[in-house]
């Protein structure tokens, strides 16, 4: 098994440099930086591209995810990447990255880009995100790594669960997307009965993103390089479940270790 190690992770949340963020243990201090604004569509427009421009000249393979509410301007993003990365969207998008990465087994990219409503009438709050990832024999591993949903339709959580309970009955964290007040849980809580010993005492529920605001699609990387950090640092030591889902249909599941 290829493992992958998470590195120069750099990036903007909620308006605060990512590294100020690290510096105070993964929260940030104050309110998320509100832009006022931008509330048009062309501007917010603007803003995606200028920031997605920013990922193509990367001497590796790159993925950069969008917000899902982009999925319908696929081909015009897929014209502006000009083949020089891959487009996704949404926080499965951030899922299905790692598995093609995972398969490529070479040195690679990961970016997310998400804006979303402030605390004031029309204002935002602006996020992006990128880590690189490095194949090594330490880091973490992909013990399972699925991604399931019709854009045409809803899907029944309770698939993913069964599979990722075959792989992990009951993983020390389970990382859920979102900040556990913004409705970012409501559809998993239908499928409650089917998370078993996931809901026990003995399973930590991680929300990285709380500590800092709802950040979109760039959460879900932000979870994941938290996962990174919190096995290199000895927080946990595994296995553990990273669920990456949001208004789409599409949900990613991941059963994650992690070789020291």
């Amino acid at each position: 098994m290829v493992r992958w190690r998470l590195t120069r992770a750099e990036g903007v949340l909620a308006g605060t440099p990512l590294d100020e963020i690290l510096d105070n243990g993964g929260v940030l201090t104050g309110a998320p930086a509100d832009v006022p604004g931008h509330d048009d569509h062309a501007r917010a427009q603007a803003w995606l591209e200028q920031q997605f421009r920013g990922y193509l000249d990367s001497d590796r393979p790159t993925w950069v995810i969008l917000p899902d509410r982009e999925r319908s301007q696929r081909h015009l993003w897929q014209d502006l990447a000009a083949g020089q990365v891959e487009v996704g969207f949404g926080r499965a998008g951030v899922t299905l990255a790692l598995n093609q990465i995972n398969r490529l087994q070479a040195p690679a990219t990961l970016a997310a880009i998400d804006r979303m409503p402030g605390s004031q009438p029309q204002a935002v709050v602006e996020s992006r995100m990128r880590v690189d990832l490095e194949p090594e024999e330490v880091g973490l591993g992909l013990t399972l790594s699925l991604v399931d949903g019709r854009l045409d339709g809803d899907i029944d959580l309770t698939s993913l669960m069964v599979k990722g309970r075959a792989v992990a009955p009951a993983p020390e964290v389970l990382f859920l997307p979102g900040t556990g007040s913004d409705g970012s849980l409501d559809r998993l809580m239908l499928s409650l009965a089917a998370m078993g010993d996931w809901v026990g005492k003995d399973v930590r529920w991680e929300l990285a993103e709380a500590r800092i605001g709802p950040l979109g699609t760039v959460g879900s990387l932000f979870n994941w390089y938290w996962l990174h950090e919190g096995f290199r640092l000895g927080d946990w030591q595994g296995p553990v479940v990273i669920m990456d889902m949001d208004t789409s249909p599409l949900v990613g599941l991941s059963v994650v270790d992690y070789k020291a």
